[in-house]
């Protein structure tokens, strides 16, 4: 194929040809998995199982009040609800619904899904409701009063747009703005920062900063410190890793920060940030190593002293970082399993604590009430569902606060860590999950590989109950390009080196099947967004070595990704065509520009979103337009709602889930001759 692209005309998706494509391709999709009895069976089950009441009710807790969002089929788009700390702790909660979400499509004139709901922390009432069009990025911002239970007149309202709005206190806000094209970088995101007051009109707002067309974003937010005064920061991101960091000071004008432009900003305590290294950083005579955690001291925008927090060693990378009134929280993985660290400032330096042991399994803290001590963690892992612990810091309590109640009975299963070892001699972990492992077990392998995004062992839940149930297998590929062994990780499947997350995937196959635990024919690959390029690049490379694929929000055309939607803001992961070093790279990665006109292609699901503004529908639709036009088995699923991250009720998430498992029921499973 030559650079000349067939199947540009696919990137205006409100032509009519092109609404015309997706609605015949996703009526096949539909008409070929998704009008069984057996699709039919699966789909009502996952609804039920996404509706059942005994599921835990993940709040947010403000000043002992825990606020819901909760969906069901009698609020299908959802309803925000609150209950008293004591009820939810009780087993008992005494819910009232504060406002629903389809009640906003006529205020808005359409059909909206909500994105989130940002608290006032030190004034909870006042909230910031976030409202997706249709499921995409995209978003109306709407001040609500919770207290009066009604939006507020006047209030802080803005337009359908990619903007970020955060609070500065109850009579200000933080706007970067996004609904005119002269406040927008070339990928798409806001470029300005303005400071709203309250009863203020847009033009009447304080401007404060502007990057660059050039570059990929800007951002602004208040930091609160329960230990002293709360400071105000802004970004401004060159690109995905490379930022600068400013202060703004009293008078409103901002001081860049010295801090390396690849760092990242996790927290603010004891006038001290939080700073989570990239690379190695050289101050003052001494090196603060790539991966670690440093705290700086600030005042009025000039640096102060650091200190060295904590380093991962090489099997250990810093996973999420949480600030409570007196501790520091750090969550990391070692070799892919989660633990957890704490810190207390005292005696003028940072000093380890000990806490509470904690269950194995992949950990996430849910929630960090303000002011206080306590923390919200969710504990999974393959087999066991969720438990929801409060843990209390300052009195060492560990207090288990809810189960989630099992979706399949792990009787049987194993949960085994394997390594591969890819081309260049790198040990690739993965896991194994299932009652039987061997050739003639149908095996999913899931893959994401990039953004330096860890894939961990959380609950398999949907995929238990409907596939591991069945006695068939599920594989989940830690490769390189992910967050699952710090920076290093992450860099070495960055930019002209991002093959390596296919080589890795691809090892990881070979080695299922030099052990015996798998078999190509039965064998699935499965990824979205970065991971279905991954997934669409092994399937190109290597398509004997799989009996399926399921591509899910792929990207596909590496030559033409940074002109569509948000692909400018992915330079730093991927390098730019436009570069005559990394446009060879590109086109040997780009799915789209490698298939083969002679070459025979596994049975392939690909999937999209109309509503994805993140990652633009015409990378899914070129892949399949070629896949067809070379007479290959594949299918186009691209409802009418949801944006990048799925659709906007239970209904949708089931109807996706149960297309995919019919077709990997077909393919991997019966070998169908579809």
């Amino acid at each position: 194929m030559t650079d000349a692209d067939p199947f540009v005309h696919f990137e205006d998706l409100d032509s009519e040809l092109t609404q015309s494509f997706i609605q015949q391709a996703d009526a096949a999709a539909q008409a070929e998995f998704a009008s069984s009895d057996e699709y039919t069976a699966v789909r009502d089950d996952i609804v039920t199982m996404l509706q059942d009441e005994q599921q835990i009710p993940f709040c947010q807790e403000h000043r002992a009040r825990m606020y819901h969002f909760y969906q069901s089929a009698e609020f299908p788009k959802g309803v925000y609800r609150v209950c008293s700390a004591t009820s939810y702790r009780a087993g008992l909660p005494e819910w009232e619904i504060l406002f629903s979400v389809a009640d906003f499509d006529s205020l808005l004139n359409d059909d909206v899904y909500l994105q989130g709901v940002a608290h006032y922390v030190q004034a909870p009432e006042h909230v910031l409701i976030s409202l997706s069009a249709g499921g995409s990025d995209a978003a109306y911002t709407i001040e609500f009063n919770l207290a009066e239970r009604k939006v507020v007149e006047g209030g802080f309202h803005f337009p359908l747009s990619k903007s970020i709005i955060s609070w500065r206190d109850t009579e200000s806000v933080w706007v970067c703005p996004a609904w005119d094209e002269r406040q927008l970088t070339q990928a798409g995101y806001p470029r300005q920062v303005w400071l709203m007051r309250r009863g203020q009109s847009f033009a009447e707002a304080l401007p404060i900063l502007e990057m660059a067309a050039e570059g990929m974003m800007v951002n602004a937010w208040r930091y609160l410190d329960s230990q002293g005064a709360p400071i105000d920061l802004l970004e401004a991101a060159e690109g995905f890793y490379h930022k600068q960091y400013y202060q703004v000071l009293a008078d409103f004008s901002v001081k860049p920060l010295g801090l390396p432009d690849d760092c990242e900003l996790m927290g603010y305590l004891y006038g001290q940030l939080l700073v989570q290294l990239r690379s190695d950083w050289q101050r003052a005579n001494k090196s603060y190593p790539a991966g670690s955690l440093v705290a700086v001291k600030l005042h009025k925008g000039e640096l102060g002293a650091a200190e060295l927090i904590f380093l991962p060693t090489e099997t250990q990378a810093i996973e999420n970082i949480e600030t409570t009134r007196r501790f520091v929280l750090v969550s990391i993985l070692d070799n892919v399993h989660s633990r957890l660290l704490a810190w207390h400032f005292a005696d003028s330096r940072w000093q380890e604590i000990t806490l509470p042991n904690l269950p194995e399994g992949a950990l996430e803290i849910t929630d960090q009430p303000w002011g206080g001590d306590v923390v919200y963690l969710a504990i999974s892992n393959f087999l066991e569902p969720l438990t929801l612990y409060t843990l209390d810091i300052h009195l060492d309590e560990l207090c288990v606060m809810r189960r989630q109640p099992r979706q399949f009975n792990p009787q049987g299963m194993q949960v085994r860590q394997f390594n591969a070892v890819a081309a260049d001699g790198t040990f690739i972990p993965y896991f194994h999950v299932g009652k039987q492992i061997g050739e003639d077990t149908p095996t999913i392998v899931y893959v994401y590989g990039g953004f330096a995004m860890p894939q961990l062992p959380y609950y398999l839940g949907s995929i238990g109950r409907h596939w591991l149930a069945r006695g068939y297998a599920f594989v989940l590929a830690n490769v390189r390009g992910g967050g699952e062994f710090g920076p290093l990780w992450h860099q070495a499947a960055q930019g002209i080196n991002k093959h390596i997350s296919v080589g890795d995937l691809l090892a990881v196959l070979h080695d299922l099947y030099k052990h015996h635990r798998a078999v190509a024919a039965h064998t699935a690959i499965q990824g979205g967004s970065n991971g279905g390029l991954v997934v669409a690049s092994a399937f190109c490379r290597e398509p004997q070595s799989m009996g399926a694929m399921v591509c899910e929000v792929p990207l596909t055309d590496m030559l033409r990704y940074p002109y569509l939607s948000a692909g400018s803001s992915w330079i730093d992961e991927y390098g730019n065509p436009e570069n005559s070093l990394e446009r060879p790279a590109l086109k040997l990665l780009s799915p789209y520009h490698n298939l083969g006109d002679l070459q025979h292609y596994p049975p392939a699901l690909i999937t999209t979103n109309r509503h994805d503004d993140r990652v633009h529908p015409a990378h899914a639709l070129k892949f399949y337009a070629r896949l067809r036009q070379l007479k290959q088995r594949v299918w186009l699923a691209a409802p009418d709602t949801g944006g990048h991250a799925g659709g906007g009720t239970q209904e949708n998430t089931a109807a996706e889930l149960a297309l995919i498992m019919n077709f990997l029921y077909k393919t991997i499973v019966n070998n169908d001759s579809i």
